[in-house]
């Protein structure tokens, strides 16, 4: 990596903490996306009907929903191919596509697969003989060896990974063909997403066709995945490990059919020897939670089975011998959070009392219907159990708002108002997102409110854009869309009006970006001549700082990494990254009226 390079590098990373937008021409990669098919997808069974008691799954969903930097989305649970307990925490829902980050580089996997099977490609193949025209001129020993089953067991050494990706409009596969290597390919496990899009490169080469394309007439029609969309390069090439956009119950099919050895109504889709090859171990890993690494897909410890697995909480479990499949969208914290939830999960599964081989017929109703009311009333942020806590009644009994169309009178007193804010780089689109996409914010101008067909709107200039955003003061939650530069994001939020500490009105909105891990939140404290605005987000990306930085400081040379890793460590590093990150704006009250 060149100089001039590295320099590029640090720039980037130093105008995300200062807040400055990097230079460059943006191109959308999110566009409206349309809602998945929920009905008749699976037969659907009371848990006891699959022999699973109803008491142990709402024990697992209420401690999935109360443990700390989890916040989930949407989770559904198979057995033996039938739907048994499925769950949406509102704003969320089943039939939105949802982001899967890394999960869908166990579809890419499963091209490979096919390919092999149509003797389009073998996995001993190197890539210097399927790319020759994108080799450089002096390729290293190390860049020639690289085979297909390399890039998927994630062993390929190379340095070019999601992080340089990111900062260029290059052509991908000659920069990851160009980019030093970490070791000699095979040598050791070293995860890089860039390893995915090689493989997705490989199948629009051989195939002479786009992935979603070659995946879709083999694979998504036949199981009925018709909407679904992946992002692309810069070249048009599918992203392949991250960027796949599907609905909840289309993950759990696919992992249904991994779980049915590639069966799916009779029909082969997948064979079973690479089903049985990719999700055996074929490398090992440093990992307290997983036992090695298959072909693109996690292995667990103790023959559990198998996870396809995306940063902050996509996953779909596969748990052979019980016979069933748990899929899970969520924003955790952690950018790979699999202590708890995957302890929690693992609790569940390996506790003989709740399973039978057979339906469990003597079991209390009440126990089936308990757990079907508790999701059903499902709520992002709350915890989840067969009766409303204390707190959560008294909230209710203290906003008595039950109806969508209502307003509190203190939010009321809002309409006619505008808040002129400072000069700032906050933005209303979530700073991950701003990072993984490259759609920057300008700064939030002023935000005023007004009221419009019962609903009390907050308008929101943010840059050169105007967004109207109507608030749900109730317990169902309002919609809009929320378009960014051609970035188009389907948002449901929550408000509450309270007081703080010190009597202090504070109005709370939480904003669900939700096709995405993404939450932000605004909490507007008023005080007598002025307005602080508080910009919170889940995941909480200032505690999931040292984790992502295992991803971008490889990115960068070792001189200029150094360097990085030294000032990083300074308090006013941390000040200025801590408040770009979390950062507090302050406005002044203007009347509109």
């Amino acid at each position: 990596m060149d100089i001039k390079k590295q320099l590029d590098a640090l720039d980037w990373i130093y105008s995300l903490a200062k807040g400055s937008e990097p230079r460059g021409v943006y191109i959308p990669q999110k566009p409206l996306l349309k809602d998945s098919e929920t009905s008749g997808v699976f037969r659907e069974l009371i848990p006891e009907q699959a022999g699973v008691r109803s008491e142990a799954l709402l024990n697992m969903f209420g401690n999935i929903s109360d443990e700390h930097g989890i916040f989930p989305h949407l989770a559904v649970v198979l057995r033996n191919g039938s739907l048994i307990a499925k769950t949406e925490w509102l704003p969320y829902e089943l039939k939105t596509p949802h982001v899967s980050h890394s999960m869908c580089k166990s579809i890419t996997s499963m091209a490979v697969g096919i390919a092999v099977s149509e003797g389009l490609l073998s996995l001993d193949e190197r890539l210097a003989e399927i790319f020759p025209d994108k080799m450089p001129d002096k390729p290293t020993e190390n860049v020639k060896a690289i085979t297909v089953k390399h890039l998927l067991t994630m062993s390929s050494g190379s340095s070019f990974n999601e992080a340089k990706a990111l900062m260029t409009s290059d052509d991908w596969a000659e920069k990851f063909l160009a980019a030093d290597t970490l070791f000699p390919p095979g040598e050791r496990f070293h995860y890089n997403s860039l390893n995915t899009y090689m493989l997705s490169a490989i199948i629009c080469r051989r195939a002479g066709t786009s992935l979603s394309e070659y995946l879709g007439k083999r694979l998504f029609e036949p199981l009925g995945i018709t909407d679904f969309y992946w992002e692309k390069c810069p070249h048009g090439i599918e992203k392949g490990g991250w960027g796949l956009y599907m609905g909840i119950l289309d993950y759990a099919k696919l992992g249904q059919l991994y779980l049915d050895g590639g069966v799916f109504r009779g029909i082969q889709l997948i064979s079973a020897e690479w089903i049985a090859e990719s999700t055996s171990k074929k490398i090992s890993v440093d990992n307290v939670d997983r036992d090695g690494y298959g072909y693109q897909i996690w292995i667990l410890k103790n023959g559990l089975g198998c996870l396809f697995s995306g940063m902050f909480g996509q996953n779909v479990y596969i748990f052979p011998k019980r016979n069933m499949v748990i899929a899970i969208n969520s924003g955790s914290s952690g950018i790979f959070p699999q202590g708890r939830l995957l302890n929690i999960v693992t609790e569940f599964i390996t506790n003989d009392k709740n399973f039978r081989d057979t339906p469990i017929n003597n079991f209390l109703y009440f126990n089936s219907a308990n757990l079907k009311n508790a999701l059903a009333n499902a709520k992002f942020g709350n915890f989840i159990s067969e009766k409303n806590s204390l707190a959560e009644r008294l909230k209710r009994s203290i906003l008595k708002i039950k109806n969508n169309s209502e307003i509190p009178p203190a939010a009321a007193i809002l309409s006619g108002h505008e808040i002129i804010f400072e000069n700032n780089h906050a933005g209303i689109l979530p700073i991950l997102i701003q990072v993984m996409n490259g759609n920057f914010e300008s700064g939030i101008k002023s935000a005023a409110f007004f009221i419009k067909n019962e609903k009390l709107i907050m308008r929101v200039s943010d840059g050169e854009e105007i967004h109207h955003i109507p608030l749900s003061f109730s317990e169902a939650p309002s919609y809009t869309y929320f378009e960014k530069r051609g970035d188009i994001f389907r948002v449901g939020n929550f408000a509450a009006l309270t007081l703080d500490e010190d009597e202090i009105p504070v109005l709370k909105i939480t904003l669900c970006f939700t096709e995405t891990s993404c939450v932000k939140i605004l909490k507007f404290i008023f005080g007598t001549e002025e307005v602080i605005l508080k910009l919170r987000e889940i995941p909480e990306l200032y505690s999931a700082i040292s984790d992502a930085s295992g991803m971008f400081l490889p990115a960068l040379g070792n001189t200029v990494r150094k360097t990085l890793e030294a000032v990083m460590e300074t308090d006013i590093a941390e000040y200025k990254i801590k408040n770009f990150l979390e950062p507090n704006i302050r406005g002044k009250i203007k009347n509109i009226i």
